[in-house]
Formats: C-alpha cells, sequence, structure tokens
C-alpha cells in the first residue's frame, strides 16, 4: 500500500515453547512468514488424556520461541522493514494525529520516533483498553527441564485444580505447563511456587513418569492465561491485534491463528482510517465484529472442551470454564439456511466499505460475494413459492455469470442453503 513501516521489537525474557496448528502454519505461508514456517518443522503426536480416556489422533508442531522469534525478524526485514530492538517508552500524541514515541534502546541510550499510526501486538503485556469480556481468571505455571535428547511429542492431561500441557523437543528440553485458577488466594507466594508446583503434579503419574531422568533449568514461572477480549480495539490512531486484542485461552489452541487473523485483516482497516476516514464507522465495525465473532468462537469451543471432563464436577476450576462465556452453541446444529440480505462491512481491497450482504445461520457477519460473484443482486426480491424462486434463481445465473465454472459454485452456495 506504499506505506513506510517500522517494527519496534522487544525480546521475550523467558524461554517458551509453541504449539502449532497445521491451520496456524498454513496462515504464516499465506503470509509470506518462509523463514518462520521453515523453522516450525514436521508435526509431531500430541496425546490427550481427557476424562480418563486417552487419545492420540492429533499433532502439533512444536517450535521454541526464541528460534520463531529470530526467524519472524528475519522475515520482517527480508521485507524491507525496519526494525528496532528496545522498549517502548512514553508516548505522546500529536496534532496531526499521529503519535510520538520514546524508544528505550536494547543497545543503550534512547531515540524519538513519530508515526502516523500505532499498531499495538504486545500480546497479554499491552495495557490499557478496557475489557468487553472477560473469562474465568487463570495462570499458566511453566517449567522447563532438561533430560536426554528425545523424539518431539507432546501431552495434554486433565487434573482436578486444571490442566497440564508437556511438549518434549527433539533436543532434550522439556516444557511442563500447568494451568490453573488465579482467583485471589488460589496460588502461594511466589517463593514457594516451585514446591507448590511439585506437589502438585505429583500424584500424576503420567506426568512423573515422563520427566523421570530430567531436571529443572530454572524456576518455575507464571503467564497470565485469562481469555480477555479488549473493549477499545481501535482508539484514535491506534489498533490492537492479536492477544492485545484478545487473549484466548490455550486450551482452544487456536492464539497463534487468531493473531494471524486479525493481523491479516488491520493492513485494510488501517487505510481506510487513514485514507477514508469518512468510512471509519464501517471500518471499525468490520474489525470489531471479526474478532469478536473470533473471540466467542474460540471461547465457546474451549467450554464445550471444558464440559467433556466429569469427573469433578464439584471443583470451581471445572464449574466455572464449564458455563462461560454462555450456552450458546459453538456451531450450529441445524442446517445452514439464508436468513436475509443486510448492509455490511466489507473488505474490498485495500479499504473496508459497506455493502449488502447474505446472512447466514452460519455467516452471521454476512458473504459478500462468492467465486467473485456479488450474491446480493442476486438475491433481491425473491418470490416467495419454491418454484418461482428457483426459476428466477437460474434465470439470474444464467444472464449474469458467463463462466460456467463460477456458475456451478454460485449454484451450490445457493443449494446449500436451501435457495435451489
Amino acid at each position: 500500500m506504499g506505506y513506510r513501516v517500522l517494527l519496534l521489537a522487544t525480546p521475550r525474557p523467558w524461554p517458551s515453547c509453541e504449539g502449532f496448528s497445521a491451520r496456524a502454519l498454513q496462515g504464516l505461508q499465506q503470509a509470506g512468514l518462509n523463514s518462520a514456517a521453515a523453522c516450525l518443522g514436521a508435526a509431531s503426536p500430541r496425546r490427550a488424556t481427557w476424562n480418563g480416556t486417552t487419545n492420540d489422533a492429533n499433532s502439533e508442531h512444536l517450535v521454541l520461541r526464541e528460534a520463531l522469534d529470530q526467524a519472524l525478524l528475519a522475515d520482517v526485514r527480508s521485507a524491507g522493514i525496519e526494525v528496532i530492538t528496545g522498549q517502548l517508552g512514553p508516548t505522546h500524541a500529536l496534532e496531526n494525529g499521529g503519535s510520538q514515541l520514546q524508544v528505550r534502546l536494547a543497545s543503550g541510550g534512547s531515540v524519538a520516533r513519530g508515526c502516523r499510526f500505532l499498531i499495538d501486538a504486545r500480546g497479554r503485556a499491552a495495557g490499557g483498553g478496557g475489557n468487553r469480556l472477560r473469562g474465568p481468571e487463570s495462570v499458566s505455571l511453566v517449567q522447563v527441564r532438561q533430560g536426554p535428547p528425545e523424539p518431539a511429542s507432546s501431552y495434554l492431561y486433565s487434573l482436578p485444580s486444571g490442566w497440564a500441557w508437556l511438549a518434549q523437543t527433539g533436543a532434550g528440553l522439556l516444557f511442563l505447563q500447568l494451568t490453573v485458577s488465579a482467583e485471589a488466594g488460589s496460588l502461594p507466594a511466589r517463593s514457594e511456587l516451585d514446591s507448590w508446583f511439585n506437589a502438585l503434579i505429583q500424584p500424576h503419574h503420567d506426568i512423573t513418569d515422563r520427566i523421570v531422568g530430567t531436571s529443572p533449568t530454572g524456576p518455575v514461572f507464571a503467564r497470565g492465561s485469562t481469555s480477555v477480549l479488549r473493549n477499545e480495539l481501535v482508539s484514535g490512531a491506534l489498533l490492537r491485534v492479536g492477544d492485545a486484542a484478545m487473549a484466548v485461552d490455550p486450551l482452544s489452541g487456536n492464539g497463534v491463528f487468531q493473531a494471524l487473523s486479525s493481523a491479516l485483516a488491520a493492513p485494510a482497516v488501517v487505510n481506510s482510517l487513514l485514507q477514508h476516514p469518512d468510512d471509519r464507522s464501517v471500518a471499525e465495525a468490520f474489525y470489531r465484529q471479526r474478532v469478536e465473532h473470533l473471540f466467542l468462537r474460540f471461547a465457546r469451543t474451549g467450554r464445550d472442551f471444558y464440559r467433556l471432563e466429569q469427573r469433578w464436577p464439584q471443583e470451581s476450576f471445572w464449574r466455572q470454564r464449564r458455563n462461560w462465556p454462555d450456552d450458546e452453541p459453538s456451531h450450529s446444529d441445524i442446517s445452514p439456511r439464508f436468513l436475509g440480505l443486510q448492509t455490511g462491512a466489507v473488505l474490498d481491497g485495500d479499504r473496508i466499505r459497506a455493502a449488502p450482504v447474505a446472512v447466514t445461520s452460519d455467516q452471521p457477519l454476512g458473504v459478500w460475494h462468492v467465486a467473485g460473484i456479488t450474491l446480493a443482486p442476486l438475491l433481491e426480491g425473491l418470490p416467495d413459492t419454491m418454484d418461482a424462486r428457483h426459476q428466477l434463481l437460474l434465470d439470474r445465473i444464467k444472464h449474469t455469470i458467463s463462466q460456467p465454472q463460477k456458475a456451478q459454485l454460485v449454484q451450490a452456495w445457493l443449494q446449500r442453503y436451501g435457495l435451489l
């Protein structure tokens, strides 16, 4: 789009292992982050023991976060983007609507930089904005261990007090993460965290058998893992992406995917805000609706998985998460159906604008076009009777879509929603 981009990067201060789904890996590749995608390597098996049953049908791509971050920065630099390593200091609004940033450099000293627009991608560490929705308070406690090299694999276990994720990397590093309640009074003092952590896993032989022959490389550390949807996703000349916009329960396994999803939508939103200020409300609605839609979808998916564990119904950890965020189904159980046309926000090239969209039971944000064919002209003023509607739709397809392959795709979409 012709904008000059500056990335301010702060190295992650703790060791971390990430598990990527195939969909998240595909997202990296589609975004052109080839070094990062190559860093992931092959998928390794993941075994889940939940509600007393073990399933090993899934897999994930394990990667050390430090290596991944270095690969991401290499991709960014290869795209011609300037990178400054340091910490963001005070930020001041400028009269022209931009921001003046103070950056404390990792190499020492500081530098001031100005920008027209600021994108906050600092993850859960991003402050401000308020919370639109917040789930049960959770914290993930991580212990890094070193042992002999083992084939890469990961394991998921449900426990009375929460759940555990254990990742064995091929280099012998082992990451054991316990996600438990962070309610007031539920956690020990920091000085007692290691002994409390070890006592928590001691009764669970599935875990202790896995860590035989390994030893901790440092103290247990804590990372917040509460599900949070921020209230102000767009504010003035600032937009939040990734976990700075919404942070999902790590149990959903969709954190990287949602971060990529919001980031890939951001350029058109920013461009619309800067170049088409009259459409600001439309661009904001487009971004807010999509982030909220993803957040609720992942929250409900996590809730359904929590509900599968039925052995400790009185434990507050499980009771709270079985009932949040609501009782709405995560997926529609009825046949998909067309609900009508309405004006919605659509992505049109490098901008967001308002346009008529087809709303369906499984696409509540609306569908603008199928195979490049705008749906609204086909669906306006449909007759009530089935035979008349069928004939009108077939006539419209015949006279407006010249390419047979596109006509077939549109016809298949109409059949899916009971219009043909």
